[in-house]
C-alpha cells in the first residue's frame, strides 16, 4: 500500500470506502483527522518527531505560545544561577500573587501561558514542548506524522467518512483502528526513547 502523500491518502481513503462521490470533501475529512490526533478523550498523539524548543522573554504575566502549540513537556526559567522548571498548575488551582517576584506555576488559558506572579525581572523562558504536524494539503503533500504513522490518517479519514455517511458500524470499526494506531505509535516511539525495558515501567506507571 503506496501512502506517502495527500493524493495517495485521498485516493487509498476513496478505495478503501467505495465513495468516489466524496471527492470534494476529502480534504475536510483529512482536516477533521489531524483534529482528532491531538483532542479526544482516549489517546493524543505525542510522538518525538512533535518536539521542539522555543524561548520568549517574559515581560509580563501573560506569554503567546508559541505557534502550532499542541502541549507542553516542560517550562524553565533560564538564569545565571540556573534558572529552574516552572511546575504546572490547573487553572482553577492557580494562585494570583498580587506581588512581584520569580515565577515559580504557569498554566495555559486559551492561548497564553499564564504564570502565578508578575516577574519581578525580563526573564528568558525556555518552552519545550510537543508541536502539531503542519496540516496535509494539495499543497503540502506530505508531513513527519503521514511519512512515519501513515494508518493514523487512513484510519482517521476513514473513520470520517463514515461519520458522514452515518454507518455507525463502521465508525466504530475505524475509530478503534485510529486510536489504536496512536496508541501504536506513541508506544513505539517511547521504546525507542527508553529502550523496551524503561518502556514497560513507563506502561505500568512505576516511573512518572
Amino acid at each position: 500500500m503506496a501512502l506517502t502523500n495527500f493524493d495517495e491518502l485521498v485516493k487509498q481513503v476513496t478505495d478503501w470506502s467505495h465513495r468516489e462521490d466524496l471527492g470534494t470533501l476529502m480534504p475536510d475529512f483529512i482536516s477533521l483527522t489531524e483534529n482528532a490526533m491531538y483532542a479526544n478523550e482516549t489517546e493524543v498523539l505525542t510522538v518525538r518527531s512533535m518536539e521542539t524548543t522555543s524561548t520568549i522573554l517574559s515581560t509580563g504575566r501573560l506569554l503567546s505560545l508559541p505557534i502550532g502549540f499542541e502541549s507542553a513537556r516542560s517550562i524553565r526559567l533560564l538564569t545565571n544561577d540556573g534558572g529552574g522548571e516552572l511546575r504546572f498548575q490547573a487553572p482553577e488551582q492557580m494562585l494570583n500573587h498580587p506581588f512581584t517576584g520569580r515565577p515559580q506555576f504557569f498554566t495555559v488559558i486559551g492561548d497564553k501561558i499564564q504564570l502565578d506572579r508578575t516577574p519581578d525581572a525580563e526573564y528568558t523562558v525556555e518552552i519545550q514542548y510537543f508541536k502539531k504536524a503542519d496540516p496535509l494539503t494539495s499543497l503540502n503533500q506530505t508531513n513527519e506524522i503521514l511519512t512515519k504513522y501513515p494508518s493514523i490518517y487512513l484510519y482517521g479519514a476513514l473513520a470520517q467518512v463514515f461519520i458522514y455517511s452515518q454507518d455507525d458500524q463502521q465508525v466504530s470499526k475505524y475509530i478503534q483502528l485510529f486510536i489504536g494506531a496512536i496508541k501504536g505509535a506513541n508506544k513505539a516511539d517511547q521504546k525507542g526513547r527508553f529502550g523496551p525495558a524503561m518502556s514497560m515501567s513507563l506502561d505500568r506507571g512505576m516511573i512518572v
